[in-house]
């Protein structure tokens, strides 16, 4: 493969589905015809050490006048002399995928979903899209669900270069025993007989984790062992937990904090989950964390909005709900806890689904196009 440099801001150690989807893409390749340019991070100087491909950190955004990203085409230019590179990879849409005119070599530029759905009514960053998109070094524009491929293909009008892409599963890692995991169940005050419910990701309001939680004290009247386990952090969470107590809900619902972005770190969570649920009032760009947890083992319920409708298979592999309706939501709960045939012929197809995702399948398709 033609040495390539990945620009992105996402990128370990810090947590999220973009960085987790890169530090694997990364692994994934020889360590010689891949370079990162990353976000500066506190804790990036112990990442970059462990990995074997080279990793090259600055500010995005040092500039003193906007666009406060043009200093990074000298930063960029100095690597690619450095190192040789021959294309780039833009691992995330922003304006700054405009330096790829300036650069003189091939480049791709990755959507992930919420790159994409937050310029929708910017203009000036829709030109940019565009323009970015529309030039002749653009080799590629790729999608991670066919969900933003369609909202790609509107916003430019043309989908010569689109392809679409799905995020890979570590389906061999995500079935690893986990170590000591009966000790570790029990100390977040769990037994063989809790029903356990969980979500993993940011803990933000569009999550939808409130409206869960309010459902909680009339579920718990039907299936008194339900537990729900919110694995994360973010702006929500201290008035998830002012919910929590005024709704004495504080055996019920258990709060984990952030944890690393790694797989296994995040695999215990999935392994103790019988029921994985995002409700997400916006759109999913598509949702790895579906499909990761399918492949745990555990039914999951969705919106049935956005890439959500890609990753899971509405009445086989988990239920599909609108997020605006606090009964569908319910319903569903329930369905799932008190049927255990039910849940049983859910999570063996959804992870028979899941293995459709494995990073080796992915990664076969993105060599491809970068060969």
């Amino acid at each position: 493969m033609k040495k390539t440099l990945l620009i992105t801001y996402s990128f370990p150690p810090a947590i999220g589905g973009i960085e987790n989807y890169y530090s694997n893409v990364c692994s994934r390749m020889d360590p010689a015809s891949i370079v990162v340019l990353a976000q500066n991070h506190p804790e990036s100087a112990e990442f970059d050490a462990k990995q074997k491909y080279k990793v090259y950190r600055t500010e995005f955004f040092s500039g003193k006048i906007p666009p406060r990203w043009t200093p990074l085409k000298g930063e960029i230019l100095k690597i690619i002399k450095a190192e040789k590179i021959e294309q780039i990879i833009f691992g995330h849409f922003h304006p700054l995928c405009l330096l790829g005119a300036k650069l003189n070599l091939p480049y791709f530029i990755f959507g992930h979903g919420t790159d994409i759905m937050q310029i929708q009514h910017d203009i000036w960053q829709v030109r940019a899209l565009k323009k970015s998109y529309r030039h002749p070094l653009c080799k590629k524009f790729v999608a991670n669900s066919k969900f933003i491929y369609d909202e790609l293909k509107r916003l430019i009008g043309n989908d010569a270069k689109l392809e679409i892409i799905y995020p890979g599963v570590d389906f061999d890692g995500l079935n690893v025993p986990v170590d000591d995991f009966s000790g570790r169940k029990k100390l977040m005050g769990l037994d063989d007989n809790d029903i356990v419910m969980m979500s993993l990701g940011r803990v933000e309001p569009e999550k939808n984790y409130a409206e869960i939680i309010k459902l909680m004290p009339e579920m718990l009247k039907i299936v008194p062992q339900l537990k729900y386990v919110i694995v994360g952090d973010g702006s929500e969470i201290e008035n998830l937990k002012s919910l929590v107590q005024s709704y004495d809900l504080k055996y019920n619902v258990i709060f984990t904090g952030a944890v690393r972005g790694d797989m296994a770190a995040k695999t215990f969570y999935y392994q103790l989950s019988h029921i994985y649920i995002t409700v997400s009032a916006k759109p999913e760009g598509f949702g790895i964390s579906y499909l990761e947890a399918a492949a745990a083992k555990t039914v999951v319920i969705a919106s049935k909005i956005g890439g959500s409708i890609e990753a899971v298979k509405d009445g086989e592999t988990g239920l599909l709900v609108d997020p605006k309706s606090a009964k569908e939501i319910r319903d569903a709960i329930l369905k799932v806890a008190l049927d255990r045939e039910l849940w049983e012929k859910m999570s063996k197809a959804g992870q028979a689904w899941a293995k459709n995702f494995s990073w080796d399948l992915q990664m076969k398709k993105i060599l491809e196009i970068l060969n």
